[in-house]
């Protein structure tokens, strides 16, 4: 399960997305200054320890649609300096250190552990100030994976997605998704 404060970041998760995917090879030819990222969904994963926020934004720039996964750590990841993103001020929990989900073992166990047992994204829910909970958030996305692939060594996440080319949830090795407005389960991470 998932804890959402209603909180105040600065800077605000859309503009750190914005400065990380203008920095990435795969989105070189995006023009976000005329298609300027917007929110479309989330998702999120359990850190078993409860100490690692694990966030999964879907954005759209124009008509193309987006992933990008992200960790909210309270102290710097050892040996992830090239996975760094940016320090965001939360005002409830203090300074975070964000990193980029495929370069945090952390992300990347979670996301093989969904994939591999054939479960589903963390159920969120909001919380007050003092962390107690008050509801459960429905409006996110619904990702879920279909069970290991044999003989698959890593997992690769789905950074430009692809609404048009649905998978069944048949497929082994796979994490699917789908949210308001995307009625068909969309690959979102593949096990290679």
């Amino acid at each position: 399960m998932a804890d959402i404060y209603a909180a105040q970041l600065n800077p605000g998760k859309l503009e750190v997305i914005t400065e990380w995917v203008k920095r990435q090879d795969w989105a070189v030819e995006l023009d976000l200054e005329a298609n300027p990222l917007e929110k479309v969904t989330a998702y999120r994963f359990d850190d078993p320890a409860g100490e690692v926020g694990i966030e999964v934004h879907i954005v759209a720039s124009g008509d193309q649609l987006l992933q990008v996964p992200m960790t909210y750590r309270a102290a710097p990841l050892e040996g992830g300096d090239d996975a760094f993103v940016a320090n965001m001020e939360h005002s409830i929990l203090g300074k975070r250190w964000v990193y980029a989900g495929m370069g945090d073992p952390l992300f990347r166990q979670r996301l093989d552990h969904t994939i591999a047992t054939a479960s589903t994204a963390a159920k969120q829910y909001r919380v007050d100030d003092a962390g107690n909970r008050q509801n459960e958030i429905t409006e996110v996305a619904h990702a879920f994976g279909t069970g290991p692939l044999p003989g698959a060594g890593d997992v690769e996440i789905l950074y430009r997605l692809s609404p048009e080319s649905p998978a069944e949830k048949s497929d082994a090795g796979l994490l699917l998704g789908r949210w308001d407005g995307q009625d068909t389960n969309v690959v979102l991470a593949i096990m290679v």
